[in-house]
């Protein structure tokens, strides 16, 4: 089995060597670079090129969401996972900005669970986007709040299926979380694609997009609203 390559940047020894612990004890994970700054993380990512990368969005010298930006100019398949302190969705925007695909924005204090890192780093590598459930639920607040300046109108059930999708679950998590069968799935995905005005791509393809479209509506609300930060 081929081995996924991951970078680690993060100002915390601590976090680097817990992080490296646990996605090594999966076979087909190997660390093959770390960086205690965002300078030495571009750097390094240069030099080892690797699938995914990880990165604190605080660090010295140079923060994790231009790190991101800088490596994806290099090589723009690589996956990146932002871990973060704050759940800035201005910050989400940032980082989505060229688009949603390979990435993920995860909040430290929902990382409890730190397997779960495993994951989110694979998905992000088969292409797919992941986002916080946290930041996932403070979007939907947003979108609830904020509903008529918004470009989609989505049901309760829509926001649900597309909350989801952002969280980076499979249809079959799917439909045990929302007690919908496949083909209910699919209707109400495609109904959520259509009110995006997505109509093409694989499945795959247009989930993404679907994302990404709900990421871009952070910019039609007022910035007030979307930069409220924690710790």
């Amino acid at each position: 089995m081929e081995q996924l390559q991951i970078l680690i940047a993060d100002d915390s020894e601590f976090m680097r060597i817990a992080y490296k612990r646990i996605l090594e004890s999966q076979s087909n994970l190997r660390v093959v670079a770390m960086a205690s700054n965002g300078k030495e993380a571009v750097q390094k990512a240069a030099e080892s090129a690797p699938d995914v990368a990880i990165l604190d969005i605080r660090m010295p010298k140079v923060d994790g969401i231009k790190v991101a930006h800088d490596i994806l100019k290099r090589r723009p398949d690589t996956g990146i996972v932002i871990i973060s302190a704050y759940d800035d969705l201005s910050f989400v925007a940032d980082l989505m900005q060229s688009g949603a695909a390979r990435k993920a924005y995860l909040l430290k204090n929902s990382l409890s669970d730190i397997s779960e890192l495993i994951r989110i780093v694979e998905a992000v590598n088969q292409g797919h986007t992941v986002l916080d459930s946290g930041i996932v639920h403070k979007m939907a607040r947003l979108y609830c709040k904020h509903s008529e300046s918004l470009s989609a109108d989505l049901t309760e059930t829509e926001q649900d299926l597309l909350g989801l999708m952002a969280e980076g679950y499979d249809d079959a998590y799917i439909c045990r979380n929302l007690h919908m069968d496949q083909g209910q799935v699919e209707n109400k995905s495609n109904s959520l694609y259509n009110k995006f005005g997505i109509t093409e791509g694989t499945s795959q393809e247009r989930r993404i997009k679907a994302i990404q479209a709900f990421v871009d509506q952070i910019h039609l609300v007022p910035l007030s609203m979307a930069s409220n930060t924690v710790g």
